[in-house]
C-alpha cells in the first residue's frame, strides 16, 4: 500500500479503540512486530494528545482525521487536528529526560524515541498534523 488510507473520528478518548483497530486492520504482514507496535504506541499517544490538548476547548464532534501509508520500508502516519499551532520542534528541544515518576508529560519524548521522524505541520485550511515515519526491514 502506498496510497494512504484514512479514518475520521470525533474528539473523544473512547474513539481510541476504533483508531487502534483501524490501524491493526492495515495489511502489515511484512512489518516486524516490534516496529508495528512502536508505531501503534506512537499513534495512540498522538491521538490521545489531540483529544486532551489540541481539542480541549473544542466541541466533542470536532473531527480528528488519521492517515496511514505503508511502503516496502516505511510506515507513515498523520494525525490531523483543529487545535492551535503547536511548535513541536521547540518543545522537543526544550524537553529534558522524561521523569519516570511523572504521572504525565512523557508522551512526546516516547514518540520521539520510537520513530525515525516526528514532525508537526499546518495545512492550508488551518489544521495541524503530526507526522511520524518509521523505517523497517521487511520480513518477506
Amino acid at each position: 500500500m502506498s496510497q494512504p488510507i484514512s479514518l475520521q473520528v470525533t474528539t473523544n478518548l473512547n474513539e481510541l479503540v476504533q483508531v487502534l483497530n483501524w490501524f491493526d486492520n492495515i495489511d502489515h504482514g511484512s512489518v516486524p512486530n516490534i516496529d508495528w507496535l512502536m508505531c501503534k504506541t506512537a499513534l495512540a499517544e498522538i491521538f490521545t494528545n489531540a483529544v486532551r490538548h489540541a481539542h480541549k476547548n473544542l466541541p466533542p464532534e470536532t473531527p480528528i482525521t488519521l492517515e496511514a501509508s505503508l511502503t516496502e520500508e516505511t510506515i507513515e502516519i498523520k494525525v490531523f487536528d483543529y487545535g492551535e499551532v503547536f511548535d513541536l520542534a521547540t518543545k522537543l528541544e526544550k524537553m529534558v529526560e522524561a521523569d519516570i515518576n511523572a504521572t504525565g508529560g512523557r508522551g512526546l519524548h516516547l514518540i520521539n524515541q520510537v520513530v525515525d521522524s516526528f514532525t508537526c505541520h499546518q495545512t492550508a485550511d488551518g489544521r495541524n498534523y503530526i507526522q511520524i515515519r518509521k523505517k523497517y526491514l521487511s520480513t518477506r
